[in-house]
């Protein structure tokens, strides 16, 4: 502690030795560790009321002077101040010109307050390192944290934040939340199930849940789950709160993937009754539908029923397949694919019918794009499956891109159209069995294509902007060649 300069520059402690010791406790308290310490330059010395040299030990160990008699210690030529740290206490002799006396009353408090304010000194270190800890921590988490006032607007921001907004985080205080946070959201309006609101749950001190969705700049839906906090102010109420903003993406497909597993089972077995139960009355549909178009006797009006039901009765023959195909387990053996190759192939295969409808294709091949770990031909599927949906989603022609590359240290297979796009609440739905917006097809084309994708250790990902086109990207493990002792 600094002492006041108009302090003396000696402090003489006099009293009992047992009230000695106590106040040598006090001093070890107050930052005093060995000789030279004391006080930042105040000379410490102490003598006994009761001629008890007991305390004599601690003093020396403390760097406290000692004296058995204070007649002695008040005989230095410079001025002090004596401390009676016992009720009662006085002087053998007179007091000498230029000392002053402490009653032991202040002598207590001179002592608790110094203890006192070594320890605060004391503490500042821990704390520092403890606001370092935290703000390291924050500003490396990826989800974004804010400091709300009572009014909504934000006090604080970690790095997350700030480089989402792309503004410093001085520029962020008294940013309205809002603003802050494209999807917050209302505060006042009840949770699911009749839970209360975000603000009745902060006012009753507990923790506040809301997850949402929007679409990314990419045109990528992203899931949210942004969490409240109340932070107590001096009173102990709630005075500002914490909000937490997490990307839940990932664990929303994954949840999704887990629960489509159990309804494929259940489409395997519905597969099967429509494999025996279906397909074949729907075969001798067509077949008599079939040989009443050769019939030469048949008018024309019945030929033109006869000819619906078969096309009718092929329709849903393909339809048909795509349910049993979904259904049956992938067959693939994972091995090694060039997805330049694959796309070369496949689009050479499908260019007849996207040039008759208008649909002209570039492809994109890098030569830095990895072979992929997997199988040609289901690959091959996949393609012609984003190729059909570019194709529906273009009646009119239009311009697709057909490319290849490495992103995040995957193989990249993607198809890109400059069609009408998705609509953002169509967006969540499109890897849903049986999800469709046009009428003739199943809806398993994404559907088989994403299932085909994870079998094999990769994923799909979709980017729509609607009004400027949609992207599948389908992403597998590049291939590493192993020698047989590392197999």
């Amino acid at each position: 502690m600094r002492i006041d300069p108009e302090l003396p520059p000696r402090l003489c402690l006099f009293g009992d030795g047992r009230q000695l010791l106590d106040c040598f406790e006090l001093v070890r308290q107050a930052g005093v560790r060995g000789p030279g310490s004391a006080f930042d330059g105040m000379e410490l010395a102490a003598a006994p009321a009761d001629g008890d040299a007991t305390p004599a030990g601690q003093a020396r160990e403390l760097g406290i002077g000692w004296s058995d008699d204070v007649t002695v210690l008040l005989q230095s030529a410079s001025p002090g101040l004596v401390v009676l740290v016992t009720d009662g206490a006085t002087l053998p002799c007179a007091l000498p010109g230029g000392w002053r006396i402490l009653s032991p009353d202040d002598a207590r408090l001179l002592f608790t307050v110094a203890s006192r304010a070594a320890a605060v000194q004391a503490c500042r270190p821990d704390m520092a390192r403890a606001r370092r800890l935290l703000a390291n921590l924050f500003d490396n988490m990826d989800d974004e944290i804010a400091l709300l006032a009572p009014d909504g607007t934000l006090l604080d921001a970690n790095a997350s934040l700030s480089r989402r907004l792309e503004r410093p985080r001085e520029e962020l205080v008294g940013l309205p939340a809002k603003e802050a946070f494209p999807d917050f959201p209302d505060l006042d309006a009840p949770g699911e199930g009749d839970a209360p609101s975000v603000h009745a749950a902060l006012a009753a001190g507990r923790k506040a849940s809301r997850d949402g969705s929007r679409v990314d700049r990419r045109g990528r839906l992203r899931y949210f789950r942004t969490a409240f906090y109340p932070v107590p102010g001096p009173a102990g109420r709630p005075d500002h709160v914490a909000v937490l903003r997490r990307d839940i993406t990932h664990d929303v497909f994954l949840e999704r993937r887990l629960q489509k597993s159990e309804r494929l089972a259940a489409i395997g077995e519905l597969s099967m009754f429509i494999s025996h139960g279906i397909r074949n009355p729907l075969f001798a549909i067509a077949g008599f539908a079939n040989a009443l178009l050769r019939a030469k006797d048949l008018g024309e009006a019945s030929r033109e029923k006869a000819s619906i039901i078969l096309s009718e009765s092929r329709r849903l023959d393909e339809i048909l397949k795509d349910i049993i195909n979904f259904a049956r387990p992938t067959v693939s053996r994972p091995g090694e694919v060039d997805l330049a190759d694959v796309a070369r192939r496949t689009t050479a295969i499908m260019r007849h019918a996207l040039e008759s409808q208008g649909i002209a294709v570039t492809l994109d091949l890098s030569p830095d794009a990895p072979v992929a770990r997997g199988d040609p031909e289901t690959m091959t599927q996949c393609l012609v499956n984003c190729l059909k949906n570019a194709m529906e989603a273009m009646p009119d022609g239009g311009h697709i891109t057909v490319a290849t590359g490495l992103r995040e240290g995957r193989a990249r297979l993607s198809v890109s159209d400059d069609g009408p796009g998705i609509a953002p609440d169509i967006l969540p739905r499109v890897f849903n069995p049986f999800f469709t917006t046009r009428d003739k097809r199943a809806g398993l084309g994404l559907a088989m294509t994403k299932k085909i994708l994870e079998d094999l250790g990769g994923s799909v990902e979709l980017e729509s902007v609607p009004g400027k086109g949609t992207t599948v990207a389908l992403s597998l493990p590049p291939y590493l060649e192993l020698s047989p002792e590392e197999v």
